[in-house]
């Protein structure tokens, strides 16, 4: 019975019913499991989901996934915004804002509606990285250009698999316009033309949603590393940061020869890393899809253009053509250098191209001596991505075969070589060219050709990295570019962590803490960690294994399956210990029944018990980060009492703190009452939640004495209260009953010889919740010109006219102190 409530409030956000208790009384285990798993329907368990996903995920904060201001690969959605935009602006249309943040809230919650809609539907669990689509509610859907049927096009909370189908990657063919206007303070992005770089968007389930990918972003230096973290972490269950020390070799921590690839302190985790890291070669900083220039990658440019010192060519003929010459860092082996000719100068007049021209390559090592020589003509002519940009020239008046070069408009023109490297080191490169006059009959301009030599192993074309480990994962490369995520999803689902990672990762959601993990040398409580992470691996490991192959003959990979059996393990039945060794205290001591209720888990519970919920705000009531129907639970007492915020605060607080207590202590006073009073004043008696059978305007007894069948009903209703609210199951005459029916009593009697009028009526600031009246009055919340709000006169009326809640023996106030007390 103790288990039922406690998987009930966890999963489905309320007590049992009792049909349920009644359910498991026989069949053992059997039933028991039968009855746990059949929690998980409904929006309470919905909500389990996505909370339990977004406590490891991280994603659903407030933060704008996609700009629409300044935007263009989502042209639906940038089209969208300007049309919604400039007719707020033009005819005082609808305004937009609001639109744009439900738009918004369909983009973000992607990941977390694709685990719900897995786990709810009994779908393999390994869907959440290979689903072929993305999952958008009705304006997502829109802005992304797809053509999805819902239900309702209207509801924010519906939630459907869909697609990426308007995405167009930059290029010249794409026409766009932000448009500005200073006297209205319009500001949008307009797509006229999309171009030809219609995507085929390669979904890859939970790893290429854009808010994924914006949640963990990654930078010129980080190169996606940090998405390779958190997808080992998260889908392998494996912490890189905590598999391998720290070096503090101050030589090793000097390295500057490329260390992720060559420095055995680096590469013990890069080796790992960083294969995963090309797999999300496709994506930018902030999640999109080759959003490059051209479309053909999602390289950053400091990477790409990185031409390090670009030196001017003041020569203007062969006769007076210069060496020059640049310090470079090679590596040991083959070294990739590029020779660019990095402006486009010209004569103004005419728009004649000016042209460089090269003749000659030399590298010296360390010690002064040539390591590499070569002729350019020898390379044969250059192409750059708008076309060929150089040609071989053999001039008779005795200059000889030579390279000459031109931009087009368009700088680079580049060259490409290799250069083997016996050792690492500081190396000289000598380039001898020349930039001649003009060819046409215009001026000779002020601009000079520039060149630059570097280290640079960009090819165009390339979509990774050649500085840093192929992609791929466990050994294998990534066989098709276009498709990596795509390839990496299905290889991390059949990886044999996947499943003992899905374990780890629904572990503190049910628990309320995460797996205890092996403890290092020296850690405090070593003992007692080390014996609750070795007993927990094997449970893990059990766990992963029966969900892997499916339990008791099942589906495999079932997430209900799976969450049913983490509830049935003794680490979340167990209910005291039975021994004092102390080790094993330590060891268990996030095992059982003492686990904290999360803000979100403490109001839906309230609301289930007692049809009220403390700052809940109508449907329709839009903030950021805030659907319909949020509560204080979501966002502001929230934090207080151990929530995150997903950004700033990301780790639950586990333990109870004293500014917890306040939290709860003010919870309870300024709930209680209106409870009270909707059960008591507004509702039939076959609808109250909590004081059936209490009559409120009968005298228990005498001023300083109950009479005995009020006693016993006073003590019964205490017996009920205790089961209901806290799960515990008492005798009417047992101590703790006692305790509370003597607060009772004490409290009776002060409202009993109070001389306060106040207390002849119970007052109770039940606009705390916006749907206090939902039920009882029609009508009782406005939606009109002046916006949404209460129909005060109405319910006035109701209350003080009709009802007028008289309390003449302080029953009523007496039961919200005893409610306060017990919450």
């Amino acid at each position: 019975r103790s288990t039922l409530r406690r998987a009930a409030i966890v999963f489905a956000g309320r007590i049992p019913t009792d049909a349920e208790y009644a359910s498991i009384k026989t069949g053992g285990i059997a039933s028991l499991r039968k009855a746990i798993r059949s929690l998980m329907q409904g929006p309470g368990f919905h909500e389990f989901l996505i909370r339990g996903a977004n406590d490891r995920l991280l994603t659903d904060r407030d933060e704008y996934v996609i700009d629409g201001t300044a935007t263009d690969d989502f042209v639906a959605f940038s089209n969208l915004y300007y049309n919604k935009v400039r007719d707020y602006y033009d005819s005082n249309g609808t305004d937009p804002w609001q639109w744009y943040q439900r738009v918004q809230y369909g983009i973000r919650r992607a990941p977390l509606e694709l685990i719900a809609r897995v786990a709810k539907n009994d779908l393999s669990y390994v869907e959440v990285l290979t689903a072929d689509y993305i999952m958008a509610n009705p304006l997502a859907a829109a802005a992304y250009g797809a053509s999805t049927a819902f239900a309702s096009g209207e509801d924010d909370h519906e939630f459907r698999p869909s697609e990426i189908a308007s995405y167009y990657r930059d290029g010249p063919s794409k026409v766009s316009e932000f448009v500005t206007n200073a006297q209205n303070g319009m500001q949008a992005m307009l797509v006229k033309d999309p171009g030809d770089l219609a995507t085929d968007y390669p979904h890859a389930g939970i790893l290429n949603t854009t808010v994924f990918l914006l949640r963990y972003p990654t930078t010129a230096t980080n190169r996606n590393r940090a998405r390779s973290r958190w997808t080992y972490y998260h889908f392998l269950g494996l912490d890189i940061e905590k598999s391998a020390s720290r070096t503090t070799d101050p030589v090793a921590l000097a390295d500057t020869n490329n260390p992720t690839m060559n420095n055995p302190a680096c590469t013990v985790c890069h080796s790992v890393l960083d294969p995963v890291a090309g797999a999300f070669q496709n994506y930018s900083d902030v999640g999109f899809y080759r959003d490059q220039w051209g479309g053909l990658d999602s390289l950053d440019n400091l990477y790409k253009e990185d031409r390090g010192i670009e030196i001017p060519v003041e020569a203007e003929d062969w006769s007076n053509r210069e060496t020059l010459a640049w310090t470079l860092t090679l590596n040991e082996g083959v070294n990739d250098l590029s020779v660019d000719f990095t402006n486009d100068f010209y004569d103004e007049d005419t728009g004649d191209d000016g042209f460089l021209y090269l003749d000659r390559l030399r590298v010296l090592g360390p010690d002064g001596s040539t390591v590499h020589e070569l002729e350019f003509e020898d390379l044969g002519p250059p192409t750059a991505h708008w076309g060929p940009c150089g040609e071989v020239r053999d001039d008779p008046s005795g200059r000889g075969r030579h390279l000459a070069l031109w931009n087009g408009g368009s700088p680079n023109c580049t060259m490409w070589l290799k250069v083997d490297a016996a050792q690492g080191g500081i190396y000289q490169v000598e380039v001898t060219a020349w930039a001649g006059r003009f060819e046409g009959n215009g001026s000779w301009s002020d601009w000079i050709a520039e060149i630059a030599v570097t280290v640079n192993p960009y090819r165009e074309g390339d979509t990774w990295y050649r500085d840093m480990r192929s992609p791929g994962f466990d050994g294998h490369q990534v066989p098709d570019a276009d498709h990596s995520l795509q390839w990496l999803a299905k290889r991390i689902v059949a990886d044999p962590r996947f499943a003992e990672s899905t374990v780890k990762f629904w572990w503190p959601a049910i628990m309320g803490a995460d797996v205890v993990e092996p403890p290092s040398e020296g850690d405090p409580d070593f003992q007692g960690r080390l014996l609750a992470s070795n007993a927990q691996a094997a449970e893990v490991e059990r766990l992963a294994s029966a969900f892997g192959r499916g339990f008791a003959g099942g589906k495999r990979y079932n997430l209900k399956d799976l969450l049913t059996e983490i509830a049935l393990s003794k680490w979340f039945r167990a209910d005291m210990l039975a021994d004092s060794s102390p080790l094993r205290s330590l060891a268990l001591a996030n095992a059982g029944a003492q686990r904290l209720l999360t803000p979100e888990e403490l109001s839906r519970k309230t609301v289930a018990l007692m049809g009220f919920d403390w700052k809940r705000h109508h449907g329709g009531t839009w903030q950021l980060g805030n659907p319909p129907n949020w509560t204080n639970a979501d966002l502001e007492y929230g934090l207080l009492y151990g929530g995150i915020d997903s950004d700033g605060i990301t780790k639950r607080g586990r333990d109870f703190t004293a500014v917890m207590a306040g939290v709860a202590r003010r919870h309870a006073a300024e709930v209680s009452c209106p409870i009270v009073m909707k059960d008591l004043y507004l509702v039939a008696e076959r609808d109250r939640k909590l004081l059936g059978g209490i009559d409120h305007m009968a005298s228990p007894g005498r001023t300083d004495k109950f009479a005995v069948a009020a006693e016993r009903i006073v003590r019964d209703k205490l017996v009920e209260l205790h089961d209901r609210l806290l799960g515990v199951q008492l005798d009417p005459d047992s101590p703790e009953i006692q305790a509370v029916f003597d607060l009772f009593v004490d409290v009776w009697r002060r409202a009993r010889s109070t001389d306060d009028d106040d207390f002849r009526q119970l007052h109770c600031r039940f606009h705390a919740d916006d749907h206090y009246f939902d039920g009882i009055l029609d009508d009782a919340w406005l939606d009109n010109e002046d916006g949404r709000h209460w129909d005060w006169d109405r319910i006035n009326d109701f209350i003080w006219r009709e009802t007028d809640m008289p309390d003449p023996h302080g029953i009523a106030r007496t039961w919200v102190v005893i409610l306060a007390y017990l919450m």
